[in-house]
């Protein structure tokens, strides 16, 4: 693989697992990159067979290979996987299909640190939400005081010379 194609990959999964979706800050490294279709199973060494992933579920997908089965490992950049597979309020992730159950059990991606993981970014998210709403609450109750003043000073002023 030349490094443009290298970048171009990386670029392409947003820099994260195809299929845990770890970050490569989240590693500190960058990640591997596996042939979806095993080259031991005739899979092209090409861009479309590629997926960005990290060691971890590289090892754990291996040369697994069902693509005419209900057993078919899901494509990150194919498979639509909120169809097959839904992440719950405690970091574990649910299959809503059979794909959805194979692409779970194979890549093992309720592995504890993944949960915690999942799990720790749900918090860092609704944080985030909260501290948005937050601070336009803050802005919309500033202006609401800036307003009331410049009507108590409109009205002093009206006082002063009656």
């Amino acid at each position: 693989m030349r490094q443009d194609q290298r970048i171009a990959l990386r670029k392409r999964f947003a820099f994260r697992c195809g299929y845990c979706g770890v970050r490569e800050r989240d590693v500190g490294a960058e990640l591997t990159i596996d042939h979806f279709q095993p080259g031991s199973k005739g899979g092209a060494h090409e861009s479309e067979n590629w997926v960005y992933c990290c060691h971890a579920c590289n090892e754990f997908k291996g040369d697994y290979w069902q693509p005419n089965s209900a057993r078919r490992l899901l494509h990150p950049h194919v498979d639509n996987l909120a169809s097959h597979v839904i992440e719950q309020n405690d970091g574990n992730l649910r299959a809503l299909s059979e794909s959805g159950q194979i692409y779970i059990d194979r890549l093992q991606l309720n592995r504890t640190p993944l949960i915690e993981h999942r799990y720790k970014r749900q918090l860092r998210d609704a944080a985030q939400v909260e501290e948005r709403y937050l601070l336009e609450e803050a802005s919309r109750l500033d202006k609401d005081i800036q307003s009331k003043k410049a009507k108590l000073d409109e009205m002093r002023g009206g006082e002063e010379h009656a």
